[in-house]
Order: C-alpha cells, then structure tokens, then sequence
C-alpha cells in the first residue's frame, strides 16, 4: 500500500519468480514482496539467473533479510558510557527527536516510501554507530550534530509533504471522498486484527478504543485527515490471515511467527499508543469548535 508497483515491475517478479527453479527461495519471495517489493524482485531475479551453488547462499540471505527487515534495531543510547560533557544535552536532543521520527511521524502516509520501517532503521543504525565506535570526540559531536539536524528536517518535510499533498492511496478527488476510504481501510484491519489469534490481547482494550475513536470521527469534517493513520496501517497490515491463504503451509508458519513478531514489538505498541492519543486529540478538537 505504500507504493503499488506498476504493471510492468509485476510482470518483471512474475517472470523471474516462474522461472525460478527453487521451490524454497519461490516461497521466501512471496513472503518478502509484503515487506520489501524491491528486494523481492531482486531476490527472484538472481534464482533464475544463479547455479546450484550459489541458490543455497541466496536462501540463506533471504531468510536473514525477511527477519532483519521486521525488526526495528534496539536504540541503545547509555549515558554512562559518554564522557564528553558537551555530548550529553546532544544526545538528549537526539533521543526525543528519533522518538518523534520512530512513533510519531512514521504514522503519516508519504506516498514515495518504499522500505519497510527505512528511514527508522537507517537512523537508529546511524545513531548507534556514532555514539559506540572508535572516533575522535570531536568528530563524534560533529556526527551528532548531523544526525540531529538531519532527523529533523526529515521529519519538517515529512509533515509538510503530508500536510500540503494532496496524494492518496485511493486517488481520491477530494477529503470527503478520500476520509472515507481511510476509515474503511483502517477500521477492515482492525476487524481483522482484533480476531487474529496471534494479536497480542494485552493490546486488545486500546484496539478496541482506537477504533471507537475512528468510528467517532466524521468524513465530512475539512480539518482532519484520517489518512494521517496511514503509515501505522500500512506497516502492520500487510500480513493478514485472510492474504496468505493460498501460501504453503511453510510460508502460513512464517507469517505467523512475522505477525507475532510485529504485533509483540515495542515500536507497534508505541505507535499504537500515539495514533490514539492523535484520534482524541482530534475528536477533542471537533467537540470544540
């Protein structure tokens, strides 16, 4: 939902994936096109044109990078360990601002994205090597710095792009028109998720919640985009248990333990948490107008 392929690139993964000759790789792209198209179409391409050698390291790398590609990396910032005194403010800076980039504006659709959970975990990669690798302290503050300023420009364009686009999944001509396939959207998963045996039913109440809270708010109302939800949907919804029926028994295991993962994660209730905490923000702000 992200970005739909186009004619021409579902083609091209049709083609490389019938004409791939390993059953077990065929199954593993079928699974990474949910996540990662690009990385799908790749992964297709280079079975059909690899020997029997080189299709035992191709499984092996695709394994790793389904599991690397839905697994946010841990931010690992220990104060104790930073000596420099004109560091520490910085990296407080720097935590609140990944917090804004990882929870916050990581929910609001953009309409060129392309990697799963991307710019998350380009940055967290980032910040972790900065702080924990053998460099001048110098150097390292320089580093921060950029980071910083780097992470919130992002995050300035991010909403910019949002807020003034008038962009949709639905190639709706209008707010009314696109509010209305944003809820229905949004409230079919959550249908979904709220029956999906691998949901985590400690998150079952604020589900429920969110959900009364979307239902609450009207299509018709010209100051709130509901599509503002989008990129939390998008992420977490692309592994349904209704998608995947026609999947090897293999691959429904996969998916499974794919959802547990996501559902259980850290960053999927923290996300969950901010787009309620948005959803009454904006029914607060209708009932006071």
């Amino acid at each position: 939902m992200i970005r739909m392929e186009t004619p021409e690139e579902e083609q091209d993964f049709l083609y490389y994936q019938k004409n791939c000759n390993h059953s077990e790789i065929k199954d593993l792209t079928e699974i990474l096109r949910y996540i990662s198209f690009y990385d799908a179409i790749l992964t297709a391409k280079q079975c059909m044109e690899s020997n029997k050698e080189e299709l035992v390291q191709i499984e092996k790398q695709t394994k790793k990078k389904i599991f690397d590609l839905i697994v946010l990396p841990k931010l690992e910032i220990l104060e104790s360990e930073i000596s420099n005194e004109e560091l520490i403010p910085l990296v407080t800076d720097l935590r609140k601002e990944w917090e804004k980039t990882i929870y916050i504006f990581s929910n609001l659709y953009k309409s060129n994205e392309v990697l799963f959970l991307g710019k998350e975990r380009e940055y967290t990669l980032a910040i972790n090597r900065v702080l924990y690798s053998e460099m001048p302290e110098t150097r390292r503050k320089t580093l921060v710095l950029r980071l910083l300023q780097d992470m919130k420009s992002h995050n300035k364009s991010t909403y910019q792009l949002f807020y003034y686009s008038k962009q949709n999944p639905w190639s709706s001509a209008n707010l009314t028109e696109e509010n209305f396939e944003s809820k229905k959207f949004f409230l079919s998963l959550l249908e979904e998720w709220k029956i999906d045996p691998d949901f985590d039913l400690e998150k079952l109440i604020p589900l429920k919640e969110f959900q009364s809270c979307l239902e609450e708010i009207p299509n018709t109302n010209q100051k709130i985009r509901i599509l503002g939800f989008f990129g939390f949907f998008s992420d977490y919804g692309r592994f349904t248990t209704k998608d995947q029926t026609n999947f090897s028994k293999a691959n429904q295991t996969r998916v499974r333990f794919i959802r547990q993962t996501l559902f259980r994660s850290h960053h999927f209730h923290r996300r969950l948490e901010n787009v309620l905490t948005s959803c009454k923000n904006s029914i607060q702000s209708i009932k006071e107008l």
